[in-house]
């Protein structure tokens, strides 16, 4: 893996810098300890808590928090717990990634971390956004997502350079890419939710051209609901390219 904590393609948004560097540094420091040559995806979240992290980790009932409690923090025991209730993979990785974050990042704010959390209302959405960003930098690793969408290209014989630049397009064939391959295939390979997708690819930006978004910024919500363009039923793979293809003409002769 590259020493530098990002990627050769696509960097963080500003202000997102130190989270990320935070989370790679993580990464990295699990990487070192287990002594293994390649990050792999998806990363454990829930093994390297507790080892090489040190972390006390348990799945038990958190009602007693509060009915909508789905993780806690508790930085001075140095223990994370998560909720038995949780039944999507996806949700559970996150929520183990979120509450490291407190874990290692929020440690003088405040002993106890939970949704219930009694701190002025401002700093504990700053620190939530921050946890939920530190989730997506850890889960998702900039140096991972190039190489697994690199990886997505040659498995689906996609022409990576023109596909990959029409990502970052608000076109009909970037929405569909997006929905048909991309987006289920980090969903897949990282272990994560469409919601937690979304947001990584929201938060990169390319190195050279940082104006430049990953995912433009209309998508953030259109790849959350279902499609509606016509022509994305029609999308198909052609050349390594997506094009329009025009439906198979109806059987004139059908009585």
């Amino acid at each position: 893996m590259p020493a530098e904590p990002f990627g050769t393609i696509f960097e963080p948004k500003p202000g997102l810098l130190r989270t990320d560097q935070a989370a790679w540094d993580c990464v990295q420091k699990c990487r070192e300890a287990l002594r293994i040559g390649t990050v792999p995806a998806p990363i454990p979240v829930d093994q390297w808590i507790e080892n090489p992290l040190g972390i006390r980790f348990g799945i038990t009932d958190l009602s007693h928090l509060g009915e909508e409690v789905l993780g806690a923090a508790f930085v001075r025991d140095r223990e994370i717990l998560i909720s038995d209730r949780i039944t999507h993979e996806g949700c559970f990785r996150f929520t183990c990634a979120h509450e490291l974050a407190h874990m290692l990042l929020h440690r003088r704010h405040a002993a106890v971390f939970h949704e219930t959390l009694e701190l002025p209302s401002l700093q504990a959405t700053r620190l939530e956004r921050q946890a939920d960003r530190f989730a997506a930098a850890f889960l998702m690793p900039i140096a991972l997502m190039e190489r697994e969408l690199v990886a997505v290209c040659q498995d689906e014989e996609l022409d990576s350079d023109y596909c990959l630049t029409e990502l970052m397009m608000p076109t009909v064939r970037s929405e569909w890419l997006w929905r048909a391959i991309f987006l289920p295939q980090i969903m897949r390979r990282f272990g994560v939710s469409k919601t937690a997708a979304i947001i990584r690819c929201r938060d990169l930006r390319l190195i050279d051209q940082p104006a430049r978004e990953f995912m433009p910024i209309r998508f953030e919500n259109v790849l959350r609901e279902p499609a509606r363009a016509p022509e994305l039923a029609n999308m198909r793979i052609r050349d390594g390219r997506p094009v329009v293809c025009p439906p198979p003409p109806r059987d004139q002769y059908r009585g």
